[in-house]
This record gives structure tokens, C-alpha cells and sequence, in this order.
């Protein structure tokens, strides 16, 4: 099922693994705390990668023999980012993920987006996994990340309505601009229910915690949800049998609107 993501994250990144000739030769000594008045886009944005402050040498070989300078990866891109964070070792890894194509999601430098991704919210998971016509090769995110047609359809996909709000995984479940039941004050998200890196359950299903007790993320969330809808319905309730409770009172206490007939005396028997 994960072929193609298999093929995008080993393929893909091939040339990454081979040395790039700079533009310009640098001096052998040259301080590559320089580079980034050449690269300054790559520091630029809301989210910076913490790598970058550590100098571009942390992932970055700069090498300079005779009038050639080459830049070439510390380590090869599908273990380059390994070395520094921890590989989940859960039963079902995200395809791209398991084969070290985490540029697939993440820009390496900088992003408008938390943890430098490459799009926010949902749109990450849907450039992927929403079923669209295409026609020719696919750009990911508009970048050099390109699959052909035949292994863009190959890629699991999920069918939304057009606002893409709801219809995962069925009719009319939402899938954005709803309330999580399970984080009050959020939205539901792809990843209310599944995990963006690795889980123990298939299609990375989340697991939840609610009351104390870690259940399935849908049993947790439809548990949640029903008990706020009786705990509403209670509360409803509860205001009508007051406003019920306070009218009886008021009956009670209102005055006669008029005069009263005195009563009849008992009839005497003859």
C-alpha cells in the first residue's frame, strides 16, 4: 500500500545524497556562518529549524578542492534527520516517515507553519490523501517533489464534501470546523484521530484518554460527545421544571381579579 511513499522517500531524494557544486568557489577556510548572506530565505519565516542556529555545518558538508566548492549532507537524507530526533519505534509507521522522507512534510529550513511544516492544518494531510483528478505529474506542495499520476492515485486517498469539511471516514462525519469533544476550545482536525508519525494501531489510529481510561479515539470522542449532549439535555430540563417551579408560585400568590360570590348555605331537608 505504501510502495509509491516508499518510492518518493528512497527515490526522490536521491540527489540530496550526491555533492552539489556551489555556484561560486569559497575559500577553504571559509566561514559558513556566512552563508546566510546569500541564504537568507533559509532563516526566514514564523518557524525556524533550531538546527539553523547551531551553523549550516550540522547538516551541511562544505568542501573546497582547487577552484570547486561542494556542498553535500552529513549523513544520507533518509538518516539525516535521525540523528538528531528520535525515530518512533511504534508497529505502524506513516510511509514517508518510516523511510526518512521527512522533507516530504517539513521544510528542512524555515516555515510559516508550526514545526515547519509545509501547509497548516488539514491541507498537510489532504495534499496527499484527498481524492482529486489529476492530469500528468503532480508537484507536492508546489515544490520538486513530483509523482507521476499512476503513483499519486496509488497513494491511499479519502473523499470530503467540496467545503472539505466532513465525509471521513463516513456521510457526514466532520472532519474540520467542528469541536473536539476530547481537547475543549479546538477544532477537529486529521489529527484528532490519527497520528502524524507512527502508532500501534493501523491507519495510525490514535488511542485516547477519557475518564481516566485509554480507549479507542473514536469510542473516547463518542463518549464525550454523548455525555455533553445528556449533560445539555439535563440542563434544559433543569430550566424548564424552574421556570415551571416559579410559575406555580406566581399562581398562587395572585390575588382574585374580582369580587367572589359568598357561599351557598346548605339546602335543609323539609
Amino acid at each position: 500500500m505504501h510502495l509509491v511513499l516508499i518510492y518518493f522517500a528512497v527515490v526522490i531524494f536521491a540527489n540530496a545524497q550526491q555533492s552539489v557544486e556551489h555556484p561560486v568557489p569559497l575559500p577553504a577556510n571559509a566561514d559558513t556562518a556566512q552563508c546566510v548572506e546569500c541564504h537568507a530565505e533559509k532563516q526566514q519565516g514564523k518557524h525556524v529549524h533550531t538546527a539553523i542556529s547551531l551553523g549550516c555545518t550540522t547538516c551541511h558538508n562544505v568542501e573546497t578542492k582547487n577552484d570547486s566548492t561542494t556542498i553535500r549532507l552529513t549523513a544520507p537524507p533518509e538518516e539525516l534527520c535521525f540523528t538528531c530526533h528520535e525515530k518512533s519505534k511504534q508497529a505502524t509507521l506513516h510511509g514517508p516517515y518510516e523511510k526518512g522522507g521527512c522533507l516530504l512534510c517539513h521544510d528542512a529550513h524555515a516555515s510559516d507553519n508550526d514545526k515547519q511544516l509545509r501547509a497548516a492544518g488539514n491541507q498537510l494531510c489532504l495534499e496527499c490523501h484527498r481524492n482529486r483528478p489529476i492530469s500528468g505529474k503532480v508537484a507536492l506542495f508546489k515544490t520538486a517533489h513530483e509523482l507521476s499520476e499512476s503513483e499519486f492515485q496509488e497513494i491511499p486517498k479519502i473523499d470530503l464534501d467540496p467545503t472539505l469539511k466532513f465525509g471521513h471516514p463516513m456521510g457526514a462525519h466532520k472532519v474540520a470546523d467542528a469541536p473536539n469533544p476530547l481537547q475543549p476550545g479546538e477544532k477537529m482536525s486529521c489529527l484528532t484521530c490519527h497520528e502524524n508519525h507512527g502508532a500501534e494501531r493501523e491507519k495510525l489510529i490514535r488511542m485516547a484518554e477519557y475518564q481516566g481510561k485509554q480507549m479507542d479515539v473514536c469510542d473516547a470522542c463518542h463518549l464525550a460527545r454523548d455525555e455533553a449532549s445528556m449533560a445539555e439535555a439535563q440542563k434544559r430540563a433543569d430550566a424548564l421544571e424552574l421556570q415551571r417551579q416559579n410559575e406555580e408560585k406566581m399562581r398562587t400568590k395572585q390575588a382574585p381579579a374580582g369580587p367572589q360570590r359568598p357561599p351557598r348555605p346548605p339546602e335543609k331537608n323539609p
